[in-house]
């Protein structure tokens, strides 16, 4: 099987980069006017963004191509080999942290509760086997922006076995799993669409089986329209405010339910690439936001620790008490502040920076390498 996708989405690809630092922002515990737009607070539900994403882009370039085992094989193969090697890697450096966590109070004498509930050994296995968000392990605590590649797997699994009946039963099949999965997430879920490892798989597949009907619409019936350019800008301008607003107002309330349909929008008016933001995010920069937007969903967690960490070990060592609070109903994180709001905003652009440059650091060396290895073993 050759490299299956003969044209690159540049502009969506750039959006799932915009989308992944939008979440990384939101791991940032500081205060400032960044952290006060109400769609950072709610940042968390453009994973569902990226769930859509996934399923227009799948079916894009694997759709009609799945028919037989040997095929199947390869799109597997493929498949963990994009999102694998990253994952492992961190999951390794976090249980590397709980061991010198657990050393460090061995020679201080004060032993640490250490791989204990939801770090005990078995939860690593969970992790390792890409099955910790499928609703039988509970709550893993290692590199828990994970949950979303292991429901985002296993969804592609369910995918892979549905094109063995053809189109017509894919598009039934997809209706039918984002009605499922919808009212389980809303009969459930007490927080809408923000569930994780609990009824996180549900989730997945209501975005991702969203983003192939969006590929069937596409397909069908506007793959071959034209644009004109100030239309298309106008377009693409009303799908970003659209999609903003609604993260700010849905949150966590019954009304994110309605979010794979958002970003299934936003997603087709950008599949045109005919405005003046598609020409924008088809850029270079673009192109790096594309390359690094999985490294920089899964880098974040770990980059924010210390960012997080160091204004409190700041304030202990300069003898000051710095403040702390909650932004936004709901949002559970307790953020710093500095005392000004450009001091916090300037603290969030060099942990932003920061979270690039780790980014590009194993996308180059980690994630780049790991997907090569595996696409060459499948050849």
């Amino acid at each position: 099987m050759q490299e299956p996708i003969p044209h690159r989405f540049v502009a969506l690809d750039a959006w799932r980069g915009v989308a992944a630092l939008l979440v990384a922002l939101y791991r940032l515990e500081a205060d400032g006017w960044l952290h006060g737009l109400p769609f950072i607070q709610n940042a968390w539900l453009f994973v569902d963004f990226f769930f859509v994403l996934s399923g227009f882009v799948i079916a894009y370039a694997y759709l009609g191509r799945l028919g037989t085992s040997r095929e199947t094989f390869v799109f597997v193969m493929r498949r963990v080999g994009r999102v694998w090697p990253l994952h492992v890697v961190l999951l390794g450096i976090f249980v590397a942290f709980e061991l010198v966590r657990g050393l460090a109070g061995f020679v201080k004498s004060s032993p640490a509760s250490v791989f204990v509930d939801q770090r005990a050994p078995i939860t690593i296995l969970w992790d390792f086997l890409l099955v910790q968000a499928l609703g039988f392990t509970g709550l893993t605590l290692w590199n828990t922006p994970a949950w979303s590649i292991s429901t985002e797997f296993w969804t592609y699994i369910v995918f892979a076995l549905l094109c063995f009946g053809g189109r017509r039963f894919v598009a039934f099949a997809a209706a039918t799993l984002i009605l499922g999965g919808l009212v389980v997430v809303g009969a459930f879920s007490p927080k809408g669409m923000d569930t994780t490892f609990d009824f996180g798989f549900a989730r997945c597949l209501a975005g991702f089986f969203s983003g192939v009907l969006a590929y069937l619409v596409w397909q069908t019936w506007l793959r071959t329209r034209t644009i004109p350019l100030k239309f298309a800008t106008l377009l693409e301008t009303g799908a970003i405010v659209a999609a903003l607003l609604f993260v700010s107002w849905a949150g966590r309330t019954q009304a994110s339910l309605a979010a794979p349909f958002v970003f299934a929008g936003l997603i087709l008016v950008f599949a045109f690439q005919s405005g003046r933001i598609s020409a924008v995010l088809s850029g270079k920069a673009g192109h790096v936001l594309g390359d690094l937007s999985y490294s920089i969903y899964m880098t974040a967690l770990l980059v924010s620790l210390p960012f997080n960490r160091a204004p409190v070990l700041a304030a202990n060592r300069a003898g000051v008490e710095i403040t702390r609070e909650h932004i936004g109903a709901g949002n559970p994180h307790m953020n710093y502040d500095f005392g000004h709001f450009l001091l916090n905003d300037l603290y969030t652009l060099l942990y932003l920076l920061a979270v690039v440059a780790v980014s590009w650091v194993t996308f180059r060396f980690i994630e780049k390498p790991g997907r090569a290895w595996f696409n060459g073993k499948v050849r």
